[in-house]
């Protein structure tokens, strides 16, 4: 199986009666894991989404800790939207924290933040919650639901988002022609993405009061 640098997978037996598993970006050689569309459909790439915003994250040396909380949470729902999860979607699977989790890497990346696992600024972003569901009859919406904690120095503070095709952010406007399966793909990817830019977006207020 192809191998790429991802990360080292360590289990951390938290202040909890579960183990939680958390990834520390960078570096480790790992097999990578490749989630299938909806399931079944082996070998099918996940589309990771760009920023939206702008971020100048040149100056943070940080250590990246992401936490697979979902065990430990069982949300039924994330904290700003009344859609309930199914949890029924691929990304229910244990392994979603890999995508996740690489999907952290590539995003801080584009900042031009430096990742160094030997740092003593530890951002930690624990993952309470994901879910893709399609809504409706007929005109059918696909929704994007994530949900995230992250504790950065003294401050900790929670992250959600409920994205459809109509969100200014969407990947695809109302008007694509995806199949279901695709659609709830693209906005669990998009989730994600909106959940980790939420929290730049108070990092750079952040950075600028310095």
């Amino acid at each position: 199986m192809h191998k790429k640098m991802l990360f080292s997978v360590l289990l951390f037996a938290l202040a909890y009666p579960i183990k939680a598993q958390v990834v520390i970006i960078p570096f480790g050689l790992i097999n990578e894991v490749i989630i299938p569309e909806h399931g079944f459909l082996p070998g099918k790439k996940f589309q990771f989404y760009p920023l939206i915003g702008k971020y100048d994250f040149s100056k943070l040396k940080l250590r990246v800790e992401v936490f697979d909380d979902r065990n430990l949470k069982k949300l039924t729902k994330v904290q700003c939207s009344n859609i309930d999860f199914t949890n029924e979607s691929e990304f229910d699977s244990p392994s979603s924290i890999y995508k996740v989790s690489e999907y952290v890497e590539k995003l801080f990346k584009e900042t031009g933040a430096t990742i160094d696992s030997s740092s003593t600024d530890t951002i930690q972003i624990r993952l309470e919650g994901i879910d893709a569901r399609l809504i409706g009859f007929g005109n059918i919406r696909a929704h994007g639901l994530c949900q995230i904690k992250v504790m950065y120095h003294n401050i900790a503070k929670i992250y959600c988002v409920d994205i459809t095709d109509e969100h200014k952010n969407s990947p695809i406007s109302s008007n694509s022609f995806v199949t279901r399966k695709t659609a709830t793909r693209v906005f669990a990817s998009a989730a994600i993405r909106e959940v980790i830019e939420h929290f730049f977006v108070d990092l750079k207020s952040v950075n600028a009061s310095q």
